[in-house]
């Protein structure tokens, strides 16, 4: 008879986080995407200084790091990044099931100008309060909740910062020192 609001249903415990039958919502989804990419790094770091330690020619400070990207290191670096585009993939796909829409929506990050507003919409859109099409709610784990917040602060810090560097780049008074400097140490000007 009245539409009542349905109280939030929880997931069964045998939801697993990367298979794509599910629902991230936004803390998940920044907190798993979070411990992929500091895992991805930690990785690619490690095959980086294994592949260059083994190397041959390490004779030249350059040479170890270019040769890691020959042989077994370059076959070890792109298994890393297929499984790295995977699971980028997955969450994605988990994240779109929890704003109640198809995971081949994804394809649209092969869409230069739209993979933009398209990351801002999955980021920012807020997720189907109550059992949708895709499953139940998913409620964030504590490590997800507290990973996604450092990775939000990590984030807006990188954008102040990149904004610091460009305006001191960009400043007039910046690039008046240099000819300041050779006025005042060479007798020619």
């Amino acid at each position: 008879m009245f539409n009542q609001a349905r109280p939030p249903q929880i997931s069964p415990k045998n939801d697993h986080p990367l298979s794509i039958k599910g629902r991230f919502n936004r803390l998940s989804y920044l907190g798993w995407y979070g411990l992929l990419s500091i895992s991805w790094s930690v990785l690619f770091t490690l095959i980086l200084a294994i592949s260059a330690s083994f190397s041959v020619n390490n004779v030249q400070v350059h040479e170890p790091i270019l040769s890691a990207f020959s042989g077994i290191g370059a076959i070890a670096l792109t298994a890393l990044w297929f499984a790295g585009f995977y699971f980028q993939i997955v969450f994605l796909i988990r994240r779109l099931h929890d704003l109640n829409k198809t995971g081949w929506l994804c394809l649209l990050l092969l869409v230069p100008m739209i993979q933009f507003f398209f990351i801002l919409y999955v980021l920012l859109a807020a997720g189907t309060p109550h059992r949708n099409d895709y499953g139940d709610i998913r409620p964030s784990a504590a490590w997800e909740k507290l990973l996604a917040w450092i990775m939000i602060i990590f984030s807006l810090i990188t954008i102040f910062a990149m904004f610091i560097f460009s305006y001191y780049f960009a400043s007039p008074d910046f690039w008046d020192t240099p000819t300041q400097i050779l006025q005042n140490t060479t007798e020619y000007f």
